[in-house]
């Protein structure tokens, strides 16, 4: 398969996921902390430089190329999520079967491919920057760049040298702390010496996994209902509804909130209900004020079909902008993802 070929479906891959992504028009929600991956790769190696005793006499230097296989391997991710910035430890391990040595020159005269059975190991230990191109869905693209060591391990040695990576991919939120991802990953060496190996090793990686994040936000305790053995008029002219996370749908509780809303703007008598969305921090700003709207609108049509007249109902979202608990930016705090119902 030519490099191009290689990069073709990658890339072909990359588009399928983001097609079904955006298909879902579902919030990109950064949750921020320190997260574990892993995954597992299709690698495409390119030839590696050969010297030393490959014709079989040892008084006579011989050079020529390492054909590798394309091979499997896998690999374990620690990080840090910022936000938009990711810091990670890599740990990886790619191996190839051993095709045959080319361009050979055997005595110092040209010779022809001589066969190499046996397998060529890589290990990886990288530390890699990665940056989240924040999008108005569960889909994020990324690109980095990684720096490390990396080991060869060929038949008769192993060394080490310096290992570098380009990075490009994107993940997919499978909820509020799971990312599925798939990534291309150039990762290439410097000159080792291991066995008959005497050359750098680049490689071209497909790679797909799974990343879980731990909050490190800390959400204060839900606060303790006050007793009131006879609710007031004010008690009963607002309420609150709250929502899951990137959902504008009415639960079962809400609904019934909504129709205790209902019947107390009814026995009052008002003619003006307000209904006020909110948001939590995770994802864009643009997106969660569409959000609140959507969530005040969704209260509106329950309040609609429990015989409420629409001119006596004025929907407002306030996006993230006005939070119950303050939280950092990225934070999926249950309860800033509201309407608030006021009966004026």
């Amino acid at each position: 398969m030519s490099v191009v070929s290689r990069i073709a479906l990658g890339a072909a891959v990359l588009a399928a996921l983001s097609a079904g992504a955006l298909s879902a028009g579902a919030q990109a929600a950064s949750l921020e902390g320190p997260y574990l991956g892993g995954y597992f790769s299709y690698s495409f190696p390119g030839d590696i430089d050969a010297a030393g005793n490959i014709g079989g006499n040892a008084a006579t230097p011989d050079s020529g190329k390492l054909e590798l296989d394309n091979g499997f391997g896998g690999g374990a991710l620690f990080g840090y999520d910022y936000g938009a910035i990711r810091a990670e430890a890599e740990v990886a391990y790619r191996n190839y079967g051993n095709d045959k040595y080319g361009n050979l020159t055997i005595d110092g005269s040209p010779s022809a491919p001589l066969k190499a059975e046996g397998e060529t190991g890589l290990l990886a230990v990288l530390g890699n920057v990665i940056y989240d191109i924040e999008t108005d869905s569960t889909f994020t693209p990324y690109v980095g760049v990684g720096l490390g060591a990396g080991w060869i391990f060929a038949e008769g040695g192993n060394d080490a040298g310096f290992a570098y990576q380009g990075i490009a991919g994107a993940k997919v939120d499978l909820n509020e702390n799971l990312a599925a991802f798939v990534d291309y990953r150039y990762l290439a060496t410097t000159n080792v010496k291991a066995g008959t190996v005497d050359g750098s090793l680049a490689t071209q990686n497909v790679q797909a996994g799974l990343l879980y994040t731990f909050s490190s936000y800390e959400p204060p305790p839900p606060p303790v209902p006050a007793v009131a053995p006879v609710p007031d008029a004010a008690a009963a002219r607002s309420f609150m509804v709250f929502f899951d996370w990137n959902s504008a749908t009415i639960t079962s509780d809400a609904a019934a909130i909504i129709q205790d809303a209902a019947q107390s703007a009814v026995s009052l008598g008002v003619t003006r209900i307000e209904l006020t969305g909110h948001a939590d921090r995770s994802g864009s700003t643009a997106y969660n004020q569409g959000l609140s709207l959507r969530r005040a609108e969704a209260v509106k049509a329950q309040l609609l079909a429990l015989g409420l007249s629409a001119s006596e109902i004025v929907t407002i979202g306030k996006g993230e902008e006005a939070p119950l608990v303050p939280t950092p930016d990225g934070v999926r705090e249950p309860q800033n993802r509201r309407v608030e119902i006021v009966l004026p």
